[in-house]
């Protein structure tokens, strides 16, 4: 094999920034006519031809890459080119990562910037040497052990989260770096809840959610709504958005959230009391304030009105703010006193799935 193995990296920075364009390409046959390149046989520049050999084999894998070998026009003699060699190396790396489950060095600058991280700060969490990464993010291979360990952490968060405690406590990455990384940690956590809170109230459609599918951004973007024109509370909330899925399925045989919905003491709520989950984890489109009354915490929920009513239909909306001005001057007892009034709530046993089909009943008048 002719092809220069030293680590690319080592390169001159210039030909990092190599653009083809500078080649000649006057194709005839399987030659390619370059511009000149110093010969070390000559001790002069001269033009160079290219000639092709297959690489079969490189580090037990067969890789069949084909490299470019310059040739001296004057001489005949093999020279070495660096952007040549650089395209060879190039080719060869890729396939090797690709067949080696090498890992590849976008994904290790993404791994970083996840956890906003420097090059330095990382490889102080691995305790390796200091320019480890520069290398293998600009393009070198890691070696077995370190490539195994880059590809757990990446998978693995909370063995990274034990590498950094343990870098915390022998000094080797200061308090600046551990709290960002304990930041970016708790987003993670609360991703990954808000991930498993929507996956849980996904269901095939049916008559327990109106016919439609689950979607978060209605149900956010809905609540957001409802807190910015109502004085809305955790224990009217379940009761506002229920006569808004029921009303609309009633008019238009479909609801409007996907959300399921069960029979409890006070009317019906979100299946599973899941609607604490959403106000808790889903931040976006409002917040909640507690407050202590009569010895009773009162959640109150507080939009940020940057609510998008593009989710919805013209004819939902209509549905939406008719339930609006019904209920908008009712206290959170009244509007729960009403849910008890329907067939909905009275024929389903407690905590069971309140069926849309009982949305043809409902006593409440909208819209008139």
């Amino acid at each position: 094999m002719r092809l220069c193995l030293y680590h690319f990296t080592e390169m001159n920075k210039s030909f990092l920034n190599f653009k083809a364009s500078i080649f000649l390409r006057e194709k005839r046959g399987r030659v390619i006519f370059m511009p000149k390149a110093h010969c070390s046989h000559c001790q002069e520049d001269h033009k160079y031809t290219t000639k092709t050999e297959l690489i079969k084999e490189y580090k037990g894998f067969e890789v069949n890459i084909e490299e470019q070998i310059a040739v001296c026009s004057n001489c005949n003699q093999e020279i070495f080119v660096h952007e040549i060699d650089w395209d060879n190396l190039n080719r060869l790396y890729t396939k090797y990562r690709e067949m080696a489950e090498i890992i590849p060095p976008d994904k290790i600058v993404k791994f970083r910037e996840k956890y906003n991280i420097s090059q330095r700060e990382l490889v102080a969490i691995l305790d390796w040497g200091k320019m480890t990464i520069n290398r293998y993010e600009n393009g070198a291979i890691p070696s077995s052990s370190h490539n195994d360990m880059l590809k757990i952490i990446i998978s693995n968060e909370m063995l990274f989260k034990d590498k950094i405690e343990e870098a915390f406590k022998k000094s080797r990455i200061n308090k600046k770096t551990y709290s960002k990384t304990q930041e970016q940690f708790e987003h993670s956590i609360k991703d990954m809840m808000k991930d498993l809170c929507t996956r849980s109230l996904l269901h095939k459609e049916s008559e327990f959610n109106g016919f439609r599918k689950f979607s978060i951004e209605r149900l956010i973007n809905l609540i957001g709504y409802l807190a910015d024109k109502v004085d809305l509370y955790k224990t009217s909330l379940n009761k506002y958005l229920w006569y808004i899925d029921f009303e609309n399925f009633r008019r238009h045989v479909r609801s409007i959230t996907g959300v399921q919905y069960m029979k409890y003491t006070h009317g019906p709520v979100i299946e599973d009391f899941k609607y604490n989950d959403i106000l808790n984890l889903f931040d976006e489109k409002f917040y909640i304030v507690e407050k202590e009354q009569d010895y009773n915490t009162i959640t109150n929920i507080i939009s940020k009105k940057n609510y998008d009513l593009s989710l919805f239909k013209e004819e939902e909306i209509i549905v939406i703010n008719d339930v609006i001005e019904k209920f908008k001057t009712k206290s959170c007892n009244e509007i729960s006193n009403f849910s008890h009034e329907e067939n909905g709530w009275l024929k389903t046993k407690e905590k069971d799935l309140i069926s849309y089909d009982y949305a043809e009943s409902i006593k409440v008048q909208f819209g008139h």
